[in-house]
């Protein structure tokens, strides 16, 4: 199937042509979410059929994510992107994972994390998924206070093998309710950190032309604002040079901000690994972008909560915590935290080029 152009306010146009099915299927693949819209990929290609995919160090976020398990987890949503559209055109994905050895747990290296090779095969059935890769996005605005019902939890758990990656949901106000408080002091101690202050403004877009200069990172566009109010906020309330110079204004409206996200969420989700392990990242990073891309299918909004599960020193009382209060062994690990809920779209997330991504 050739899929047309998108140009819906909230997805990514996607164009195909006579290019290589490689640059075809890794328009795909780019669309993945990542943390902070970092986009942590090189890609290279060998051969006809050949693609390897590595992790761009210049783009990991070393105070944030100082092990690098968002980078792997994005990593996994990438070739899950990749496979869906890989079969679309009627191949089949052959991924060898770690093609030049098993990496420590703790170390991001430098080697490709996974080998692709492009099989044709007209026998590939297309995933309905795959239609909603374009118009995927991560939802930032507040959620209407509607629930997200059982059934509809149990339509999302279908649409990945939870044999390997575990979820756990719930629509509970009262956990809800508890969760927000989570967020917002794990968002605390995040920006507490003048160095991952800084790493976190690096990739925000506070007005509309840095957003046009900067293909990646996230604005107030992705949290609902109008034109209007993004003119006012990013200019004027909170520009850059407020956010700078000051030692709280961007921290405190950041708090107020995913406390009002997580407190107005209908539902929330989370997937867990029996270990850390890098191939466990990666399986969850896949897994994630399935539910996501299920749940995009129903008409429900989705929003990572990365904050609570960072890995540095200083969230670590936090995380135990909150792995007590979702009944999660301390010998397994919560890779993903997630709000599910009502609320109008907002514009995707900007992307590079794909030129951006390849690597020699």
């Amino acid at each position: 199937m050739m899929p047309v152009q998108n140009t819906n306010v909230t997805g990514h146009a996607v164009t195909s042509g006579s290019e290589d099915v490689r640059e075809r299927v890794l328009r795909y693949a780019i669309l993945a979410p990542s943390p902070r819209n970092t986009q942590p990929w090189k890609i290279q290609f060998k051969g006809i059929e050949r693609i390897l995919v590595s992790i761009d160090h210049e783009r990991l976020l070393t105070a944030c994510d100082p092990k690098g398990r968002q980078a792997f987890l994005s990593t996994g949503a990438f070739l899950e992107n990749l496979d869906l559209a890989a079969r679309s055109f009627g191949y089949r994905a052959d991924i060898d994972l770690f093609p030049e050895g098993w990496p420590d747990a703790t170390a991001i290296p430098d080697t490709s994390i996974a080998r692709i090779d492009l099989i044709p095969n007209r026998s590939c059935d297309e995933d309905p998924l795959f239609l909603q890769i374009p118009v995927r996005h991560t939802n930032r605005r507040p959620f209407r206070k509607e629930e997200v019902s059982l059934s509809i939890a149990g339509q999302i758990t279908e649409s990945f093998d939870y044999t390997r990656v575990s979820f756990g949901f719930s629509n509970n106000r009262d956990l809800i309710a508890s969760l927000t408080d989570f967020s917002g002091d794990a968002m605390n101690i995040e920006l507490s950190d003048l160095k991952r202050k800084n790493e976190t403004l690096k990739y925000f877009r506070f007005t509309d032309q840095e957003a046009r200069e900067s293909p990646d990172g996230i604005g107030f566009a992705q949290s609902g604002y109008g034109r209007v109010s993004r003119f006012f906020i990013g200019n004027f309330f909170l520009s850059r040079d407020r956010a700078t110079s000051s030692q709280s204004l961007f921290l405190k409206n950041a708090v107020k901000k995913v406390r009002e996200q997580t407190a107005g969420a209908g539902g929330i989700g989370w997937l867990s690994t029996k270990s850390d392990h890098r191939i466990e990242q990666i399986r969850a990073g896949r897994a994630f972008q399935r539910i996501h891309l299920k749940a995009t299918s129903l008409g429900i909004s989705l929003q990572a909560i990365t904050q609570p599960l960072a890995d540095y020193p200083d969230m670590r009382d936090l995380r135990s915590r909150l792995y007590e209060h979702l009944g999660t062994p301390d010998t397994h690990t919560i890779q993903m935290l997630f709000r599910l809920g009502y609320a109008p779209p907002v514009p995707s997330s900007p992307r590079r080029d794909l030129d951006a991504f390849l690597a020699g």
